[in-house]
């Protein structure tokens, strides 16, 4: 009895070990090496959603370059860096114009009926 839950609660440890920490410890890795391997100039996506540019390495820290005039510059750790990627600042157009007068339609007041409150 004993030696069956102990094979049972092994089983049981050698199955998370594969389908969960071993595929993580291979995504840590990816990251450390994509983090590992950034270079001055590089575009970079932080882990709060801000787009840079690096602009100087110290150490464990990088100088982010921030904004469209170039102005900002924020020292971030080097785990703060989510991704390496430019930001895509197309702009998407809409594929039909957009009506927006029925939007805005006021069926309650005919025009005049409109009362200020506040001089009652």
């Amino acid at each position: 009895m004993l030696m069956s839950t102990v094979l049972y609660l092994g089983f049981f440890f050698v199955i998370m070990y594969f389908l969960i920490i071993r595929p993580q410890k291979k995504r840590d890795k990816q990251v450390a090496d994509m983090q590992s391997s950034i270079k001055v100039g590089d575009e970079v996506l932080l882990n709060t959603g801000i787009y840079g540019k690096v602009v100087d390495i110290i150490n464990d820290l990088f100088i982010i370059e921030l904004g469209l005039n170039k102005s900002v510059r924020i020292p971030v750790k080097q785990v703060a860096v989510a991704a390496v990627a430019a930001p895509n600042l197309t702009i998407a157009k809409a594929s039909e114009p957009v009506d927006d007068e029925d939007e805005y339609e006021d069926d309650e007041y005919e025009d005049g009926e409109y009362e200020d409150e506040d001089e009652e």
